[in-house]
């Protein structure tokens, strides 16, 4: 379960997919098929790859990641040979370069052109361990955008560790390599370099929502030590002598923020933009809200994604307090689209989060504000709109095929917390 989305538990389990940026701040693991099916399935050719495999496990651990591989076992219990050929593909890798692996940190680095990046701190400084998966023809290792002093290089598979040549392009560092890879899947090459990991990022740049009615509290800041930031809310790119970010910067009209970081008044990242637009409330509907409650029509079959609920006919139609699971009878392969109108309080910037597994959408008024469709464990996404206080409808799809099966509803706003929808601001439409 993911705990950032109610779930008990105290760490995430993404399904059949490795989240761009790692789970941040939590402990977290990909768990993954070596085909399409979790159990042993004798039609199921579709294997992914042990090149694949491996650097899945690379781009993995360099998330902070761990990696839950499944072995789908015959009725006999015996292993498929093509899951025996991949584990010892996988197992040869790591036998030469599981220090790459084990006991390694995050990525210092936000994306990197040929591969991937672990670390841990070695006395003195840190070892970067480069995952190569894209050798460069050319000779040169670039790793990009780092400032500090480069104490060793090598190939982690070379025994005798011979040394490779180091050189520095302005802000980043050139490891001088043999003409070919050792591993056309993934070579790694050693970088010890002094102190923790200094890399250029550009600052973060957050908000509640890129949408205000009022105000917006804007949030600067960045990962980097020893940096001052400057900013600019008219999109040009920030210098030593531009405005200075003390935390939060406050809008009130529609603005361009663009940040840059600064280091003894000379820039060490490269500039990060945000829009954030001033918006008119959306109109509330001249209804009146009468009956509490939610309508729920029911359909069945197997989808990969949402399937378009209008050209399909529904297999049984009841009335629920919520958009809670609570009502459901349906096990697998089924779907329902809820509909009602909701009550809003106030003018505001209202955020609607849908947690579901597998898909669901949400819209208001007509218009989609959450997106969360595909195949997946329970997972949290969320959409933000400018409601004025009145009825607005409220409309959300859901489908299941196969595994776990859940969906809640949230919304927050100004003056409200994070919580689910009540049935009390929930009506029937008229």
């Amino acid at each position: 379960g993911f705990r950032d989305v109610g779930v008990v538990g105290d760490y995430g389990t993404p399904e059949q997919e490795i989240p761009p940026t790692g789970l941040p701040g939590m402990y977290w693991e990909t768990c993954m098929t070596m085909n399409d099916h979790w159990g042993y399935n004798s039609h199921d050719n579709n294997w992914k790859s042990s090149a694949e495999l491996i650097r899945d496990l690379a781009d993995i651990a360099s998330k902070g990641g761990n990696f839950l591989l499944n072995v789908g076992p015959t009725s006999e219990g015996v292993f498929p040979p093509q899951s025996i050929d991949r584990l010892h593909a996988i197992g040869q890798w790591m036998n030469k370069n599981s220090e790459a692996i084990y006991e390694t940190h995050a990525s210092p680095f936000a994306t990197l052109e040929w591969g991937r990046c672990t670390q841990k701190p070695i006395e003195g400084g840190t070892r970067l361990y480069l995952h190569v998966f894209n050798w460069p023809g050319n000779g040169k290792l670039i790793v990009p955008g780092i400032f500090n002093k480069p104490l060793q290089s090598y190939l982690l598979t070379d025994q005798s560790k011979s040394p490779l040549a180091v050189t520095r392009d302005e802000d980043a560092i050139v490891i001088h390599i043999p003409a070919a890879a050792r591993d056309t899947v993934n070579s790694v090459v050693v970088l010890d370099i002094s102190g923790k990991a200094d890399v250029s990022a550009p600052p973060k740049i957050t908000a509640k929502n890129d949408i205000f009615v009022d105000s917006l509290n804007v949030s600067l800041t960045s990962d980097q030590e020893n940096v001052e930031i400057r900013y600019t809310v008219d999109g040009s790119v920030p210098t030593n002598v531009s405005r200075l970010a003390n935390g939060e910067v406050t809008l009130h009209q529609s603005s361009m923020i663009s940040a840059r970081c600064f280091r003894a008044g000379t820039p060490v990242s490269s500039p990060s933009t945000a829009t954030f637009a001033k918006v008119l409330p959306a109109p509330s509907l001249k209804i009146a809200a009468v009956q509490n409650g939610v309508m729920i029509k029911y359909y069945l079959g197997a989808w990969d994604s949402m399937p378009d609920f209008n050209s399909l006919t529904s297999v049984q139609s009841t009335v629920g307090p919520n958009f809670s699971m609570t009502h459901i009878n349906y096990v697998e392969n089924f779907g329902f689209v809820d509909e009602a109108t909701i009550l809003i309080p106030y003018d505001a910037v209202y955020t609607f989060y849908t947690t579901s597994d597998d898909g669901s959408n949400l819209y208001i008024d007509g218009s989609p504000v959450v997106n969360n469709d595909g195949l997946h464990g329970m997972l949290e996404k969320k959409g933000a709109v400018a409601l004025a206080a009145g009825p607005h409808s409220i409309r959300v799809t859901f489908f299941q095929k196969t595994g776990g099966v859940g969906l809640t509803v949230d919304y927050e706003s100004r003056n409200i917390k994070k919580q689910h929808i009540p049935d009390r601001v929930l009506f029937l439409k008229p």
